[in-house]
């Protein structure tokens, strides 16, 4: 159900430990705005009180207003970890854009393909290990894509990151990891030896088949055409490298995520390095509250 709440607008502060070597901890500081948003009933509220996750408080200041703030300490995690702290970093790889599965407080496939989108958003090796650093680069990140006057809505394909991007009026609401073609030469249906490569340029959306589509290449699911017979279409297979016949896979559970926000007619631009790159809107919401904020903050996974 989809509604208008509060959405906590959040700026990453660092707060330094007072011990030798202490890396301190990192304060999520929340500023109110109006946003509608769809907000879902399991989604926990991500304000933490102990000092071994996070820390709730107020803090004024004349940049802020007074508002709640989430210290989380920089600790690494890795597949496999559940906890307090990992909902917190499904929380704000959800809030940053790169997450929109169930914050469940579990570092499973869906979480460790969000960690790999974001560290190749910084360009850092494609792992899915989340380091201590990762947290203060979440903090800094702005991704630096086009500027396209007359065109709010659209997606943007970065080959050379293996990103897609989905701008949602002039904000970049979703960065999905994807895998697009490889390079390699193959046969077509036609028996012809041609090369795997991904269309660059500038398209637009004008073919959608819902579910899956069975090619002589293999699966399509969720197909969305924008060239020809190339497609953004989800795959059980996305690995952090190109590795398809020309279409961009990105994960089945991103397709249907997708297929909610995409329309015929969409702009679709392809690209290795962006024409003209400028910082853009980024709709970050690191906090969403909704209701009084609770007083503790259990692990969902004991």
């Amino acid at each position: 159900m989809t509604r208008a709440v509060t959405v906590i607008v959040t700026t990453l502060l660092v707060v330094v430990g007072s011990g030798a070597g202490d890396l301190g901890e990192l304060a999520f500081a929340s500023e109110s705005r109006a946003r509608p948003i769809a907000a879902t009933a399991s989604a926990p509220r991500p304000v933490v009180t102990n000092a071994q996750t996070a820390e709730a408080v107020e803090t004024s200041s004349p940049l802020l207003p007074t508002s709640s703030v989430a210290r989380i300490p920089p600790v690494a995690l890795n597949p496999g970890d559940e906890g307090s702290m990992v909902v917190a970093l499904q929380t704000v790889l959800r809030d940053a854009g790169f997450y929109r599965s169930e914050i469940d407080g579990e570092y499973g496939n869906h979480t460790a393909h969000a960690v790999v989108a974001f560290h190749k958003a910084i360009d850092a090796e494609r792992t899915s290990n989340w380091t201590e650093s990762d947290w203060e680069a979440l903090r800094d990140y702005r991704p630096s894509l086009p500027h396209r006057v007359g065109e709010p809505n659209r997606i943007e394909l970065d080959l050379t990151r293996q990103l897609l991007y989905r701008f949602e009026e002039g904000e970049v609401v979703d960065i999905i990891p994807i895998s697009s073609g490889n390079g390699e030469s193959y046969y077509n249906a036609a028996g012809n030896l041609v090369r795997a490569r991904t269309p660059r340029g500038d398209f637009s959306f004008y073919r959608h088949v819902s579910g899956w589509r069975i090619s002589y290449l293999g699966g399509l699911y969720q197909p969305w055409y924008f060239r020809g017979g190339y497609a953004i279409h989800g795959s059980n297979s996305v690995p952090p490298y190109p590795a398809s016949h020309g279409c961009v896979r990105v994960p089945n559970w991103e397709a249907d995520h997708l297929a909610g926000e995409l329309w015929l007619g969409l702009p679709v631009h392809v690209w290795d390095r962006p024409p003209a790159a400028d910082p853009p809107a980024f709709a970050i919401q690191w906090t969403v509250l909704d209701g009084d904020v609770p007083s503790t903050f259990e692990p969902i996974v004991s």
